[in-house]
């Protein structure tokens, strides 16, 4: 008996299946697909970004694969993409201006591809500073690719960055350079 053929007579006998069109359980391990990590979530501790998972069932939203720790999960399917893709991941970040010349300070990064992004950083100390300024064109402003951190020290900036790649969230915190 092959393994589809036991995977088949096991779904039948316990779960009251009476033919193959009811079939979904995915007992055959789906002859090898593979996904790629875009991000972690809360599952940090289980995926790693732009890693590749070898789907061992699904249902309507979640994949099952073995994680980081050689264990069985269930994970959300927003987490990954299809097929073996390059996600660029952060790999480095400069401050480009002063810190003690802006209260708004420009920063680059650069991703494993090749690819640089920038946005601005601050603390909410200095945007206060900011906007204390007498002569501001405008008493308010809207900036989509403004990152605010605690404190200004590296620690803070690179842990805030590194968050914002594995949630999938650092492409919209900042501009693509070109």
């Amino acid at each position: 008996m092959n393994a589809g053929t036991l995977c088949e007579t096991l779904a039948r006998i316990f779960g009251n299946i009476k033919d193959q069109s009811e079939l979904s359980i995915g007992c055959d391990y789906m002859d090898e697909r593979i996904i790629t990590c875009t991000s972690v979530g809360v599952y940090g501790h289980a995926i790693t970004i732009g890693r590749f998972y070898k789907v061992i069932t699904e249902d309507d939203d979640k994949f099952r694969i073995i994680g980081n720790q050689n264990r069985r999960i269930w994970i959300n399917k927003n987490y990954f993409v299809e097929g073996k893709v390059a996600v660029p991941i952060l790999q480095s970040w400069r401050f480009d201006d002063e810190l003690d010349s802006f209260d708004l300070i420009e920063v680059t990064i650069t991703f494993n591809n090749g690819m640089k992004r920038w946005c601005l950083v601050t603390t909410p100390e200095r945007l206060v500073k900011h906007f204390e300024q007498p002569n501001l064109d405008s008493p308010g402003c809207n900036i989509q690719h403004l990152i605010i951190v605690k404190t200004m020290n590296n620690e803070d900036i690179d842990r805030t960055l590194k968050y914002l790649d594995e949630q999938g969230e650092i492409e919209k915190a900042t501009i693509l350079l070109e």
